[in-house]
């Protein structure tokens, strides 16, 4: 009794086979001269699908098939006409069994084995399925035995022997192999070499100079390169065959996709510079990849030295623009705190001639309650100039020294015909009056104040001293008279006094690079002295 598990198994994959039967026009058909000779002549049909006939030319026959021929005990079991092909995708190999139909079946057994190994797949059996009418249309050929699709490893040949029953004499064998394909670059043509690419596309048969022999483990082209050709192994191929990825600096850059031509070759355009990586494979095996390592060099401007320099040239510009423009906001701030100041002086310089105008209005009118008119004539008449000259010098931040010992001199002499007092003036000689600037009216008010609240009431006894020195770079003004002195009276209560503090501050915001000090003490044992010091002067 037959093993009812093989039985069963048998019947299934048969089953299985015969409710699966082919699209005729899909695949290519191999099968011994002897069928298209005789209609009834028995012989098995081989289907292999026909996308993969493309990879044939590439790999033919197999080993497996040179060493079962080469058998003697395989040899002798099996007629001298034997059908072997290969296929390369887990697409299924079909088989037809021609000659053999509904009436004969029953005379005829089958079988598959797997070699190397002879691992029984099927075990000797029964014909059951018959080629339906789509089949019989298709082909063009009467009913037929259908003895069903299969499959195996790559790597690993399938044995369809055919017997017939009553004798165990096999009189049909068709082998098929599995087998391992990979692409193989043969050869790289570049932008100046595409004339050598298309003649060999036209004349095969010329020697081929851009083998991949010809060139370095790290192929490199210049960026100025806009195409690479990656020419494979012979063979008609559609686009859906080849697919190729692209790796650039070990990222991806063209994700894995079917080739743009239907040819042997992968043609890739405008790769920016970077170290590349090109992988290749056939869609049939996806897991066989091929790579090939090649090199865009950059241009100059391209290069990380230059982009360190051109990021470090820019990174100093953008640092100079920024101090530029730093620099131009503390300017402008500067030039703004400076206008501020000078507004601020000229408020203090407005008030500064109203007090000496009232003072020396004062005098005149003294002058003519005294019955004093030719002195008040010429105190007038004094008046006027120095008004004048205030109001000149009301145009100019700064003064020739000499111009302000001359207005001063021209106050003093109307207020000595006043008040009797008297004054002197002395200049260092080592000090050039007219090359030396002072802020216009800096020292009117001081010598104001000495005349009202120093010798104004003391008559001839009255003495003003005003000196002009020099101490380095500094220059020294010592206003001094013999009054009764500031005793406990503040120095900061007169306005004469606060208006030139107020000024001295301002003076000093405005001009950093010089400071002005005063310094006010009284003399013994009777007098005040006022110190002015300008110092960084000279």
């Amino acid at each position: 009794m037959k093993n009812p598990v093989l039985l069963m198994l048998a019947f299934a994959l048969t089953f299985s086979s015969a409710s699966g039967q082919i699209n005729w026009g899909d695949y290519s058909q191999s099968f011994p001269g002897e069928i298209q000779e005789s209609p009834s002549a028995v012989g098995l049909i081989l289907a292999i699908r026909k996308e993969n006939n493309a990879f044939w030319k590439l790999k033919n026959d197999i080993e497996h098939f040179v060493s079962l021929t080469k058998d003697p005990d395989f040899r002798k079991s099996r007629p001298s006409e034997m059908v072997a092909r290969v296929t390369f995708d887990t697409a299924q190999a079909h088989f037809f069994l021609h000659g053999v139909n509904e009436r004969n079946a029953r005379e005829y057994q089958f079988h598959v084995t797997e070699y190397p190994g002879n691992r029984i797949v099927v075990p000797w059996g029964e014909i059951h399925a018959f080629t339906d009418s789509t089949v019989i249309q298709q082909s063009g050929m009467p009913l037929m035995a259908y003895l069903g699709g299969y499959r195996t490893k790559l790597g690993y040949t399938l044995i369809m022997d055919v017997r017939k029953a009553d004798s165990k004499r096999i009189v049909a064998t068709s082998m098929v192999g599995w087998e391992p394909v990979k692409p193989v670059i043969t050869s790289i043509y570049t932008s100046a070499t595409l004339d050598a690419f298309f003649r060999n596309l036209q004349s095969t048969w010329m020697p081929d100079k851009q083998s991949t022999g010809s060139f370095s483990s790290d192929f490199t082209v210049p960026s100025s390169n806009t195409n690479l050709v990656f020419k494979l192994e012979d063979g008609q191929f559609d686009k859906k065959q080849i697919q190729y990825e692209l790796i650039r600096n070990e990222r991806v850059y063209t994700a894995w996709r079917n080739n743009d031509y239907d040819n042997s070759f992968v043609w890739i355009k405008d790769c920016p510079p970077g170290d590349y990586v090109i992988k290749i494979r056939y869609s049939a095996q996806p897991h066989h990849v091929t790579e090939y390592r090649f090199n865009v060099e950059p241009l100059w401007y391209q290069t990380s030295l230059f982009r360190i320099s051109a990021g470090i040239l820019v990174a100093m510009l953008l640092g100079l623009s920024l101090l530029l423009i730093r620099q131009r906001r503390k300017a402008r701030q500067e030039q703004i705190d400076k206008t501020r100041i000078q507004l601020e002086l000229q408020v203090v310089y407005a008030q500064l001639n109203p007090h000496f105008i009232f003072n020396a209005l004062s005098s005149i009118q003294a002058l003519i309650n005294k019955q004093d008119i030719q002195g008040a004539n010429n105190y007038l008449s004094d008046f006027a100039r120095l008004t004048r000259n205030s109001l000149l010098h009301s145009q100019k931040n700064e003064i020739a020294l000499q111009e302000e010992i001359q207005t001063l001199d021209t106050y003093l002499r109307l207020e000595k015909l006043r008040f009797g007092f008297e004054y002197t003036i002395a200049v260092d000689p080592e000090m050039n009056i007219f090359e030396t600037a002072i802020p216009a009216l800096l020292l009117q008010p001081l010598v104001e104040n000495a005349v009202k609240h120093g010798v104004g009431s003391l008559g001839e006894m009255g003495r003003i001293g005003l000196e002009f020195s020099r101490s380095g770079d500094a220059m020294v003004v010592i206003l001094t008279d013999n009054g009764k002195g500031f005793g406990e009276q503040k120095p900061s209560q007169g306005l004469g006094l606060k208006l030139t503090r107020d000024r001295i501050a301002l003076l000093n915001q405005l001009h950093q690079e010089w400071r002005i000090t005063l310094e006010i003490s009284d003399v013994i044992p009777a007098g005040a002295r006022i110190t002015l010091t300008f110092n960084q002067w000279f």
